[in-house]
């Protein structure tokens, strides 16, 4: 019955999917919008974790303005789904439209070091179409790491997506190794590195004046390895189009110790903070960021 249920859920948003890629990207936006209400409404408890989380990062700001930016956030985050489902039905000359790279050489530069690369970025603006873009511009194979989803058929669906061009998917479930491989073959790496991570393991970094348990394998990979960081943002402009500034984290100046992954992480932790506080909607903030 749960594996009946699951088909059920992929038809319904494989079939979100093909009305997405139909209809004109204003309308898309509407009707991520209302993916975006239907998000809110069924889960009550992760909205209350955005505002508790909104709250915390913004305890100058005003309680209409906590909310007005809960409910953008999800707005966000429904603009995002209706435009992943669309993806596997769209061409690569009209997935290029909805994003433009100001400085896409500056990754294509690090990659010709042969020293692999580390690509970062957040739950922020549209992180899928950001992924595989960025391999699709830059003509380099990049290997995503990525949680599965529960759902077999969701994530054969988007799976799909991913490895269209020449990407690669690294399934966070024991991923350490097979990162350490790609990298060692010089190949390319992307991550999301906003999550909670586990705080008897890694490391807190302050996040928005908080102390927030924050994943060290970025950084110590890129010491330990000598590989280069880039970290970009897919940010989106109220004509829907995504604009992405690369920017490279240097650690030249650092050692692989303990001290030397503190200090990488606040860096690109930092690097973070500045995109949310640019466009703050724009961040899932319904992950439960500073639990300890």
């Amino acid at each position: 019955m749960k594996k009946l249920g699951n088909y059920a859920l992929s038809l319904v948003l494989r079939g979100i999917g093909v009305i997405s890629s139909l209809i004109p990207h204003q309308l898309l936006q509407k009707l991520g919008w209302v993916l975006g209400f239907i998000l809110r409404v069924v889960s009550k408890k992760r909205y209350k974790i955005t505002l508790i989380n909104l709250q915390l990062a913004f305890p100058e700001k005003t309680t209409i303005w906590h909310q007005k930016t809960a409910r953008d956030s999800y707005r966000n985050l429904g603009i995002v789904l209706a435009e992943i489902l669309s993806f596997p039905h769209l061409n690569n000359s009209k997935l290029e439209k909805l994003i433009r790279f100001k400085n896409i050489e500056l990754l294509q530069n690090a990659y010709s070091c042969n020293k692999g690369l580390l690509l970062l970025s957040g739950h922020y603006g549209n992180w899928e179409l950001l992924a595989y873009s960025a391999g699709l511009l830059s003509n380099i194979s990049i290997n995503v790491v990525a949680i599965q989803q529960h759902n077999h058929y969701a994530d054969e669906y988007i799976t799909r997506f991913r490895t269209r061009h020449n990407n690669a998917v690294i399934p966070t479930a024991n991923a350490a190794k097979k990162i350490v491989q790609t990298l060692l073959n010089h190949k390319a790496v992307a991550m999301l590195a906003d999550q909670a991570a586990d705080g008897t393991k890694d490391i807190f970094i302050e996040f928005f004046g908080r102390p927030a348990a924050t994943y060290e394998a970025p950084a110590a990979l890129a010491l330990k390895f000598g590989v280069p960081i880039i970290i970009g943002f897919a940010k989106r402009n109220d004509d829907g189009i995504y604009y992405v500034e690369l920017e490279e984290i240097t650690h030249d100046d650092l050692e692989y110790s303990k001290d030397g992954i503190i200090e990488l992480t606040k860096r690109h932790v930092r690097a973070l903070e500045q995109a949310i506080l640019e466009k703050p909607h724009l961040w899932a903030w319904q992950h439960n960021r500073w639990k300890q």
